[in-house]
């Protein structure tokens, strides 16, 4: 396994360009790059992005998005909703192979407050194996976010997914925090997920939910490891944490070296 950091990890002090330095500095190696922005969808903006990563010796292994922008509406009842999404599907995945990204990390529709999704697995099933193979034709892997706040709420989502749909490049990533904010322990989410799981988002939280850096919560990431070491993990743990979780940068060198201990 391997230790990176999200350039979500800065937001909004520091623009996703104005990060790759700080990164440096931290001697982390591995990144996620969290596009949020319309701007930032576009080719030009990517590559002199990448040129950025590039000089700085980063290697960019996953991409997310600001996922409320585009991607419930692949879901939609209209085709022309869902070739709207699409379209923008398509800047986003192209800005991905840009940046030699391997991964999407894909939230997906949410749900109202305190109300269990009902979700029609037989017709959104067609549909993620669509985007998926979509993905998979720009060379990059299609990763299902746990979100508390989504369809994706609940661990077993992830094999009634896999029940009702065929493509092959459909994966998984595991956020922490948002298994706690459902109301589950991330390992549970594991144990569904399974061999699909290739990301995972660290950060820990206190008993009362509030969120904190690795290692000063209570979350139980020994018994994490242990858990990902049985299902042979191989994918890299990034830490991805919110800008009042911590004061100073070198703060978030102490949390690297605290999930490299364990995961390493």
């Amino acid at each position: 396994m391997e230790v990176g950091i999200s350039t979500a990890s800065f937001y909004p002090d520091a623009l996703i360009e104005e990060s790759i330095p700080l990164i440096k500095e931290l001697g982390a190696k591995k990144i996620e790059v969290f596009l949020g922005s319309f701007s930032e969808y576009q080719e030009d903006f990517c590559r002199k992005l990448k040129d950025i990563i590039d000089q700085h010796e980063l290697t960019v292994y996953s991409v997310h998005t600001l996922s409320t922008q585009f991607e419930p509406q692949f879901f939609s009842l209209t085709e022309r909703q869902r070739k709207d999404s699409q379209n923008l599907f398509e800047k986003v995945f192209t800005c991905a192979r840009i940046l030699g990204a391997e991964v999407y990390v894909f939230h997906g529709p949410p749900v109202r407050i305190n109300a269990k999704p009902n979700i029609n697995f037989p017709r959104i099933g067609p549909l993620c194996d669509e985007l998926a193979d979509f993905a998979g034709e720009h060379g990059i892997k299609f990763s299902w976010e746990n979100v508390s706040w989504c369809w994706f709420a609940y661990p077993e989502f992830a094999s009634r997914l896999l029940e009702n749909t065929r493509s092959e490049n459909i994966y998984f990533t595991l956020d922490i925090k948002q298994a706690m904010q459902a109301g589950y322990s991330a390992i549970d989410f594991v144990k569904t997920m399974g061999k699909r799981l290739v990301n995972i988002h660290a950060i820990d939280f206190y008993e009362d939910g509030r969120l904190t850096l690795p290692g000063r919560g209570i979350f139980d990431f020994n018994s994490l490891s242990r858990e990902l070491r049985a299902i042979d993990y191989k994918g890299p743990i990034f830490l991805e944490v919110y800008r009042n979780n911590y004061g100073h940068y070198r703060e978030l060198r102490e949390s690297l070296d605290f999930l490299e201990g364990i995961f390493i």
